[in-house]
């Protein structure tokens, strides 16, 4: 995600590109939240997909799963690595932590949809993703609740995360409830419609994002994240 602190690598200049006389050369900056949040996007796009196709996650998961391991993934823990090496502890935890909520997730649907941990009825599976996603959503929130010092933008980015992750937790729930008391008629719980519309706010704040990482570190301007909610000692 996009540093709060200028970035100090040396700004990348391109004599391949044809400049006009007197013009200024354009200058290219780097930034570990370029790949950083191209991950994040990739990620939240194909997990907002495999909801939409809900009542046949199989089919929505062949897609979503190599996305997740092979592009998200990688480009977050990348991201995680270079902050690192920049000494930008804040950044490197939080790319880390997404990376590792698409990996594990990714793991998570491999395991319970292929049975490799046991054999799960259909309730049990359910429960163990409501766990898994309980413990992401305490350390999203617990996320949110410490990085107020950032740019206001991201502090939306993560309370939406953590109304989605919520919303999930509770959809599985009604889920297993319906399946329990009404297993002729189950339905869709309509909490999971809660969990989609808010992955798509946060899709397209984390677009806004990387538009302003982008336009920056093209030698454009950086986009307005807004003040942070707590002001800095």
């Amino acid at each position: 995600m996009t540093q709060v602190k200028e970035v100090s690598a040396e700004p990348v200049k391109r004599p391949d590109e044809a400049q006009e006389p007197g013009a200024r050369p354009v200058q290219f900056t780097a930034d570990p939240s370029l790949p950083g949040f191209a991950g994040f996007l990739i990620g939240s796009i194909s997990l907002a997909l495999y909801l939409v196709d809900y009542s046949v996650a199989a089919n929505s998961l062949v897609a979503s799963l190599p996305i997740m391991v092979f592009s998200s993934s990688i480009l977050l823990l990348m991201a995680a690595r270079w902050s690192m090496r920049l000494g930008d502890g804040v950044f490197a935890a939080i790319y880390g932590l997404f990376g590792t909520f698409w990996l594990s997730f990714a793991v998570l649907s491999v395991t319970l949809n292929n049975n490799l941990l046991g054999e799960f009825e259909n309730i049990e599976q359910r429960a163990a993703t409501a766990n898994f996603v309980v413990v992401w959503a305490i350390v999203i929130i617990l996320l949110t609740v410490t990085t107020l010092h950032l740019p206001a933008v991201f502090t939306l980015l993560f309370v939406i995360v953590d109304v989605t992750l919520l919303s999930l937790f509770g959809s599985i729930n009604q889920a297993i409830e319906r399946t329990i008391n009404n297993p002729t008629q189950p339905g869709d719980p309509w909490l999971i419609y809660v969990g989609m519309v808010s992955m798509l706010l946060f899709i397209l704040v984390g677009m806004y994002i990387f538009a302003s990482a982008m336009n920056a570190a093209t030698g454009g301007k950086r986009l307005p994240l807004g003040r942070p909610l707590r002001k800095r000692r």
